[in-house]
């Protein structure tokens, strides 16, 4: 399972997977993580992070600080340092969820075009390390809703630029995602909180 689950949201997955006569042993890892465990058939079924248009559940993703930017959208390009700034350049933070080609690649080509420097778009070593810099400074944490509530931050969509997180379920040689999809969809969709999502189920997933 990805990291960005809270406790308890797992804990009613596995709950919910009961109900329906599924036993699931959750294991959390980052993306490359969970593609090797399944490859490996070292679980029997894990969530990988793909592109938008090859997700079975997508979660939207905008930035968040501790201040409230007063504006319905955040563009990045705020984040530029002018001639006459003084004190460090603000910073945006990629957790490790989010540290893939589909979300970071795009994110990269904007933080060039709009003239940031290369070290304002940040791949932190974790979420709490990430939330803490957050929380301290002036910088903006790439997240979804639910993170930004959970952290008690102010959230807003990228004014230029459209991100989301894109889940697929995939099983290891001898299973059937489908199954599990069809029993716990909505499950996994709340977990991950994304949209509802028709759903599945059964054994080992990380």
């Amino acid at each position: 399972m990805p990291g960005i689950c809270s406790t308890v949201d797992l804990a009613r997955l596995v709950a919910e997977a009961r109900g329906h006569g599924v036993t699931l042993d959750l294991r959390v890892a980052v993306p490359a993580q969970r593609l090797e465990l399944v490859h490996a058939q070292q679980v029997r079924a894990a969530l990988l992070a793909v592109p938008p248009d090859e997700a079975t559940w997508s979660v939207p993703l905008g930035v968040a600080g501790a201040r409230d930017p007063g504006v319905k959208r955040v563009y990045l390009e705020t984040l530029r340092v002018g001639r006459a700034s003084s004190g460090p350049a603000r910073r945006l933070w990629i957790q490790p969820e989010d540290d893939v080609p589909h979300i970071r690649d795009p994110l990269t080509r904007l933080r060039d075009a709009i003239g940031l420097r290369p070290a304002q778009v940040v791949a932190g070593a974790d979420l709490t390390a990430a939330a803490a810099e957050v929380l301290c400074t002036g910088d903006l944490l790439l997240c979804s809703p639910a993170q930004a509530a959970e952290l008690a931050l102010n959230w807003r969509p990228v004014g230029e630029i459209a991100l989301s997180r894109g889940y697929a379920l995939a099983a290891a040689a001898d299973g059937n995602p489908q199954t599990v999809e069809a029993r716990l969809g909505d499950a996994i969709a709340r977990c991950l909180g994304a949209g509802p999502r028709a759903g599945t189920t059964e054994t080992t997933t990380t």
